[in-house]
């Protein structure tokens, strides 16, 4: 199939209306009815202020985080509009793909 695979970065730290950046475009996938999705921690990145955001041993909280969605062309731009609309600060990618679903379900 295609479509397009849509990733969120932003530090662990990052709140919007006191919740996690990337718990609140969780939420907005989820009143769109969009219940798949995955979460990587990543060990290090610089952000566009070339701030440096990375894990340490004793402080994880600016740990950079990633959320990939894999969705059809209206669900991307319904997602990325809505994330916009409310004005949530993260970093995104959007490309096409093509995928596949193998075996059962679950």
């Amino acid at each position: 199939m295609k479509g397009f695979e849509v990733i969120f970065i932003a530090p662990r730290s990052r709140r919007h209306d006191g919740e996690p950046v990337l718990d609140k475009i969780v939420a907005l996938a989820r009143a769109q009815g969009i219940t798949r999705h995955t979460r990587r921690d990543d060990a290090g990145g610089v952000g566009a202020n070339g701030h440096a955001h990375s894990a340490h041993f004793f402080e994880a909280t600016d740990e950079p985080q990633e959320l990939m969605f894999v969705l059809d062309g209206g669900e991307a731009d319904s997602l990325l509009r809505a994330v916009e609309d409310a004005d949530i600060q993260a970093f995104c990618i959007r490309r096409a793909i093509d995928y596949w679903q193998f075996g059962a379900r679950d």
